[in-house]
């Protein structure tokens, strides 16, 4: 079951009336977080590496920060940075009037 503040995709739905909830605009190069956001590629991966890199300086030594939802903090399992733990969304089709 998904908590109740996050994003589900209903079938034929464009990810154009979704909005990042971070930058605000429709997603570029959508991700979906495993606990249901869906954000901008770039906007997901930016929040997670500063706030990791944040957390590199007030962690004690030694320990490890874990990448989590921008939005929730739900744990990322599988982050590598390059896109391991969270679902890249494609369109199926494009069309230009």
């Amino acid at each position: 079951m998904n908590p109740p503040h996050a994003v589900s995709i209903h079938e034929g739905e464009p990810l154009a009336v979704y909005s990042c909830p971070i930058c605000f605009s429709p997603p570029s190069y959508a991700a979906m977080t495993p606990c249901g956001h869906l954000l901008c590629g770039e906007c997901l991966f930016t929040a997670v590496k500063t706030t990791i890199q944040r957390g590199a300086y007030t962690l004690p030594p030694g320990e490890r920060m874990i990448a989590r939802c921008p939005m929730c903090e739900a744990p990322i399992p599988g982050w590598d940075g390059k896109g391991g733990g969270v679902i890249g969304l494609r369109p199926r089709a494009v069309f230009s009037l």
